[in-house]
């Protein structure tokens, strides 16, 4: 559909399509058509005959329950937030750094350029073409029925609304692989050295190619109480507009039959489950982007040398449209710089472009194209089997482990991904030597000068410069495979996966509390019994605080020692009579502690018992709180966080549900859980700062399920936190959101007899 096309035009073509004008079918054989049956909580199944009509029943239910949503991330990914909100304005696609609409916009406009959309959209199978127009299709029907002046309050009349296009579909696919989400206001303002036509990025807490998570647990038919598969999936992401999950089942008869949660845009069930399997996403540790340190050409800070070759960088000027303060349309330029490689980056004084050195962002996933292909394949899979090579032909994934488990009760636990690919020794001769503790953090910065240190191509491999697919981590078992962000090595430890490159997967490193947590919560089950599905909703939800056990006694040891001072003495009673968990009648003793080990000590020092390999579930141990620059750290990082609350006016003994919460519609809901870094599945982050007396939740756990699979066919429990629809009017704004609240797990319907039985179903007919 042409992109100039109006709003009443658009209504005016809808309606010559139900009349039957401009199209000759019989009245009987629409073009399009899809079944849309709603069960309890607006959860939509969605039946069609094909994949044009699977999309168009898609797009049209997302846009019942999240136009507006999808106007502002269409915006965003076009580069027209200025245009329509103002420069100054803030979006953000994770918690840790906040951008301008100028600069998002500057970086939009680079990354969704118009030769690398048209270049995505053509490597498109067909069946996903016909599914992004048939997206499109029901996206602009919900639009043509509505108009501008009766969609929702958040964008109507809006000068954003538009048509949506098979464009758009390709741009918002685009945001979601990419690896540079961290990158954006970098990208975005990266200019010679003594420019001052842009503004510098803020700084973020680390450097890091992401900041997502989740956790994930599969348990086969040794370790399952009926025999089966069951598993957990609980992604960590953000509250708000940016990568807001949906929930939805989608079948074209004898071909697809699977149910889930999506993303905006993407018209394919991002994780869920079949009659035959489940699966889940999480966040992987593998280096999918790396930097290369350019050694800038003397006579010219713009050109760059390679093995002593000069050359220049490329160079794109970009001009924004803005709405200036009196309304009016003005614009913003910026030449924004590159190599064959990506975009120029610089960050704070670690990457910073000087006179003689220049970095840049080399990203998988800037060409990977097959995002959506790959879950199309995943949902149409008739076994695990299918499902796992898929994965294994495709790597499409962009930056996600997939754990999945089969009514067998065969689990499956593989990083296959676009990661760099570089044999060993040439990576370690081609990190720049100064930024090499980076990597530690997944950050690998290379040494640009030297053709011999750039991405191996490699015959097996889905593009250019990636590792071939069967070259990365897999682990299949009868028992249990379970990731928490942590890398592929401990998946099992009965099956450690070792030997990768550290670009892929490290092994003998510190595990992260979450993965503990999961570990040591399987083994002790699996020592007195086998595993059922209550035993996977407990983990997810039973708020339980790994560290707690392990080092509260160490503090409140500490608390009774001379080094505490008398300013400290209100938090240390937090902390002597914290609950442990993470429930609301937790006080502020929860994010006292995550503060101390968070801001505190030194990861070699802060323990008694060190790190070690050979015991990796259980080590490091015991806080070393008597040496005195631990101490010194435990105080000073205590006494930041004691003077937060005092300044928010949070009593150290005010409970959780009166601090933490979630404002949404009018509403304010407490909300159990806390900082993943303790150690806590139901991890949930929150605002730097509070306001009026409480923290406002910005992410954590999003959409969580547990997915039993056998004889009796699959039995899913599932909640989706912040609800399904992003309309403060809709009756599906918070329903969820307060089941989650409450702990209260929503039992899904998947067969029709299930369907037919919900109490809430209603169904309606799209055809046009």
């Amino acid at each position: 559909m042409p992109c100039k096309l109006n709003v009443a035009a658009l209504a005016a073509l809808s309606l010559l399509s139900a009349c039957g004008g401009g199209d000759h079918r019989p009245p009987d054989k629409p073009r399009l058509h899809a079944s849309i049956a709603r069960t309890s909580f607006g959860i939509p199944h969605i039946q069609a005959a094909n994949e044009e009509g699977l999309g168009y029943g898609i797009g049209y239910a997302y846009a019942e329950d999240n136009f507006c949503l999808l106007a502002s991330e269409v915006a965003t990914v076009n580069g027209e937030r200025s245009r329509h909100f103002g420069p100054d304005g803030a979006t953000s696609d994770n918690p840790e750094l906040v951008v301008s609409n100028l600069d998002s916009d500057f970086f939009f406009r680079q990354w969704n350029d118009d030769e690398s959309v048209a270049t995505a959209w053509a490597a498109q199978p067909a069946e996903v073409q016909a599914l992004m127009r048939g997206y499109v299709a029901g996206v602009n029907r919900y639009l043509a029925q509505h108009g501008a002046a009766g969609l929702p309050q958040a964008c109507r009349n809006g000068s954003w609304v538009r048509p949506l296009t098979e464009r758009d579909v390709i741009r918002l696919m685009r945001r979601i692989t990419m690896t540079t989400t961290a990158w954006i206001g970098d990208i975005a303002t990266t200019q010679p050295p003594g420019a001052a036509s842009a503004t510098r990025a803020p700084a973020r807490k680390r450097l890091a190619p992401r900041i997502t998570a989740s956790n994930a647990v599969a348990v086969g038919a040794d370790a399952s109480a009926h025999g089966g598969g069951l598993l957990l999936g609980q992604p960590h992401l953000p509250w708000d507009e940016a990568q807001r999950f949906y929930q939805l089942h989608l079948t074209i008869p004898g071909k697809m039959d699977v149910m889930g949660a999506t993303l905006p845009g993407l018209p394919a069930v991002a994780i869920g489950f079949t009659p035959q399997f489940a699966w889940t996403h999480t966040t992987d540790t593998a280096a999918h982007a790396t930097v290369y340190a350019l050694k800038l050409d003397p006579a010219d800070p713009t050109r760059y040398l390679v093995d002593g070759q000069s050359r220049p960088l490329r160079r794109r000027t970009i001009s924004v449209p803005v709405k200036l303060a009196d309304g009016s349309l003005g614009t913003r330029s910026r030449t924004l710089y590159s190599t064959e490689d990506g975009p120029l980056i610089s960050s704070g004084e670690t990457l910073a472009w000087t006179g003689t050195t220049a970095y840049v962002l080399r990203d998988a996933n800037a060409v990977n194209h097959r995002a959506v292909a790959q879950w199309y394949r995943m949902n149409v899979a008739r076994s695990l089997a299918e499902l796992k090579e898929a994965n294994l032909q495709l790597a499409g994934n962009p930056w996600n482990n997939t754990i999945a488990v089969d009514r067998a009760g065969t689990t499956l636990m593989m990083d296959v991904t676009p990661v760099a690919n570089l044999p060993d020794d040439v990576l370690a001769g081609c990190l720049v030597p100064e930024l090499a503790h980076l990597a530690d953090g997944g950050l690998f910065v290379l040494d640009g000068s030297r053709a011999a240190c750039a991405w191996r191509d490699e015959p097996g491999a889905p593009q250019a410069g990636t590792v071939p697919t069967r070259r990365l981590p897999l682990l299949e078992r009868r028992d249990y495979v379970q990731n928490a962000n942590d890398s592929a090595w401990l998946s099992n430890p009965a099956a450690p996966l070792t030997g990768f490159s550290p670009l892929v997967s490290r092994d003998g490193v510190p595990q992260g509390a979450r993965t503990r947590l999961a570990l040591t919560a399987l083994q002790a089950r699996l020592r007195d019994s086998k595993l059922t599905a209550d035993d996977l909703r407990a983990m997810a939800l039973d708020d339980k605080v790994y560290l707690a056990e392990l080092v509260l006694p160490d503090v409140r040891a500490w608390c009774g020692t001379a080094a505490v001072t008398a300013a400290l003495r209100s938090g240390c009673a937090a902390l002597s009579s914290w609950s442990g968990d993470a429930g609301y009648d937790a006080n502020a003793g929860l994010p006292y502690l995550a503060a101390m080990l968070g801001e505190g000590p030194a990861q070699e020092s802060a323990w008694l018992v060190p790190f070690d390999p050979r015991d990796p579930v259980n080590t490091p141990r015991a806080l070393n709180y008597r040496d005195a620059d631990v101490a010194q750290a435990l105080a000073a990082s205590l006494t930041r966080k004691v003077r937060e609350f005092d300044a928010a006016g949070i009593a150290a003994n005010a409970k959780l549900g009166d601090f933490q919460v979630s404002r949404r519609g009018g509403t304010t809901l407490p909300i159990h859980g806390g900082p993943g870094e303790l150690g806590i599945f139901n991890t949930i982050d929150v605002a730097d700062e509070a306001r009026g007396g409480r923290f406002e939740v910005t992410g954590g756990t999003s959409y969580v399920q547990v997915v039993e699979l056998g004889g009796g066919g699959p039995r899913a429990q599932a909640l989706l936190a912040y609800s399904q629809s992003s309309d403060p009017a809709s009756p599906h704004h918070l329903d969820q959101t307060r089941r989650f609240a409450q702990r209260q797990w929503v039992t899904l319907p998947f067969t029709a007899a299930e369907i037919a039985a919900d109490p809430a179903l209603r169904r309606q007919e799209l055809k046009e």
